[in-house]
């Protein structure tokens, strides 16, 4: 590519990365990208031929794929589900220079967002919504993570409180409790003070309680009732003490808690983007070692077939500028249909268009409606147009070509259809 762009712009290519001399650290500049890569997120039955339609569009702009790599063995582990989750996704890599000028393609950003879609169609996927429509930035991998922290210390918080509610509505039955005690034990006094008073003396009440007869003996049976309720009553209240102090305890442990989740899950995040980072790197470093041992390779053998073969080169260079004038001269002495077929066939494979105009299709078609076999003829078109043309433009016009014959009929009813109704008018 850097001989390309010499040989083209006379300009030696801008490198984003360069390497200081004295200190051997790399710095990044602007430059020429004339290799991009694409890290598109996939599904998990995506296959590298569900590619082929993206792969075509790009080449309509002048973007040629040196490589798609499917990743469908990676991930991170979620604290939600305790298991990986999977992400599975492609690496695209292209080639973003135009060979015929030395310049990387321009696109703008109508095109960028129609490539997004091509891409979404081709495997299937459902198109995302630009942020020009729904007003919502992306997320870095860091904010990401942070929000991910912050959604779990929220929802810590939520079951903290939970708790501290429970708490609250123990100790109000708590004090519903101590409340029915205090009032069990008023009337427990009080049928105490009623019963000595009416008894006389305790002997008096000892020997009703003997005969279990008399006004003594039922007051003595309700003094037990009372006595075993309050200790039920005593009994529930420590049962909800204890109650109350485990809840204590495990809401005093809830920030604690929180903290060290949120550090470990930090920590395992920031170990995987870590570990992420460095097999990025590897593959970066072993990617541009590959390209610049391709690269010397190439510049090596250059070299060597310039050095070696200028007269050859020469040579050859005479052979083809007298091939061309001899078919020129053949050119001129053809009918004029095929020659101005052949001229319409060249002008428009060296355009920018993608299919043949009305001019265009209309010479070619009365040339072909001539002969009596029309593939025959698209063939005798080819051979006569292709040594004025280069591969890329022969191979843009003989698709056109083939195409206008394969239905060669009802191209030929409409261009006399069209025709016809220019008379008329």
């Amino acid at each position: 590519m850097k001989v390309l762009v010499k040989q083209k712009t006379g300009r030696a290519m801008q490198c984003k990365q360069t390497t200081d001399r004295k200190t051997g650290k790399k710095k990044e500049r602007a430059g020429c990208s004339a290799i991009r890569e694409g890290c598109p997120p996939i599904k998990p039955d995506t296959r590298i031929e569900d590619f082929e339609p993206f792969v075509k569009w790009l080449n309509g702009y002048g973007i040629s794929v040196i490589s798609i790599d499917l990743h469908h063995d990676e991930g991170h582990p979620d604290p939600e589900i305790d298991d990986l989750k999977q992400n599975h996704h492609a690496h695209i890599i292209v080639d973003w220079l135009n060979h015929e000028t030395g310049k990387t393609v321009k696109i703008d950003q109508k095109v960028c967002k129609e490539m997004q879609t091509v891409l979404a169609e081709s495997l299937g996927m459902e198109r995302g919504t630009p942020k020009e429509d729904t007003g919502i930035e992306g997320l870095s991998a860091v904010e990401y993570k942070e929000k991910m922290v912050t959604a779990h210390v929220r929802q810590l918080k939520q079951e903290q409180q939970e708790l501290e509610n429970r708490k609250s509505e123990l100790l109000k039955e708590q004090a519903t409790k101590e409340t029915e005690i205090a009032e069990l034990e008023v009337r427990r006094i009080e049928k105490q003070k009623a019963l000595d008073a009416e008894s006389g003396s305790a002997l008096k009440s000892g020997f009703a309680n003997i005969f279990g007869k008399g006004k003594y003996a039922e007051i003595e049976r309700e003094n037990v009732r009372l006595r075993s309720e309050i200790e039920t009553a005593n009994t529930e209240r420590d049962k909800a003490l204890i109650r109350v102090e485990e809840i204590e305890k495990l809401v005093a442990q809830i920030p604690r808690l929180a903290e060290e989740r949120a550090l470990m899950v930090i920590e395992k995040k920031e170990i995987l983007h870590e570990k992420e980072v460095q097999k990025l790197r590897k593959q970066h470093t072993d990617t541009v070692s590959s390209l610049q041992s391709r690269y010397d390779k190439l510049a090596k053998e250059y070299r060597s077939l310039e050095s070696s073969s200028n007269s050859r080169i020469e040579r050859l260079e005479r052979e083809k500028n007298d091939l061309l004038e001899r078919l020129k001269a053949m050119l001129d002495m053809l009918h004029e249909k095929l020659k101005e077929a052949v001229k319409a066939f060249m002008e428009f494979s060296k355009s920018v268009l993608r299919e043949l105009s009305i001019r265009h299709r209309d010479t070619i078609v009365e040339y072909l409606a001539d002969s009596p076999d029309v593939r025959n003829a698209a063939h005798t078109l080819k051979v006569f147009a292709r040594p004025f043309l280069e591969n890329r433009q022969f191979d843009k016009g003989s698709k056109e070509l083939d195409r206008l014959t394969s239905d060669f009929p009802s191209v030929l009813e409409e261009v006399n259809r069209t025709q016809n109704r220019g008379i008329r008018l």
